[in-house]
């Protein structure tokens, strides 16, 4: 009984799929025999060119009328968000160039916190004569 019931429920996904590749096919079909017409396609491009045209000053219209009103439009708020990620990564440039003095001053720091240790001698400095041999010494010549 339960396959039954799984076969009726699965119908109409299957009918509902099919349906919707049929229409895609049918669309394409369609769309393509109206763009290989020349005229059409014309048309369409006039169209395209002429909504193109109507944006462009809906958008230029709009802007004056937010600059009437002391507000930003799409282009100040883009060109802001510009400056800022400029400002941001010369930010994050100073902040790893610090680090990096901060880490080279810490070493030097130590290098001049260790005492400096002198190689140990193992030549014996001469010795001053004494007032003994001193006299002595004149005293051959």
């Amino acid at each position: 009984m339960s396959l039954d019931k799984e076969k009726h429920f699965l119908e109409p996904m299957r009918m509902w799929r099919e349906w919707v590749q049929k229409s895609e096919k049918q669309w394409s079909e369609a769309l393509t025999d109206v763009m290989a017409d020349e005229k059409s396609s014309k048309m369409l491009g006039h169209y395209f060119q002429e909504w193109l045209h109507a944006q462009n000053m809906f958008t230029e219209m709009i802007g004056q009328q937010l600059a009437a009103l002391n507000l930003p439009s799409r282009a100040d708020v883009l060109g802001v968000e510009d400056r800022l990620s400029g400002v941001e990564d010369a930010l994050s440039t100073l902040t790893a160039e610090i680090h990096q003095l901060k880490k080279q001053l810490s070493a030097a720091d130590r290098e001049a916190a260790m005492p400096v240790t002198k190689p140990r001698r193992t030549r014996k400095p001469p010795t001053k004569p004494t007032s003994q041999d001193q006299s002595t010494n004149t005293g051959d010549k």
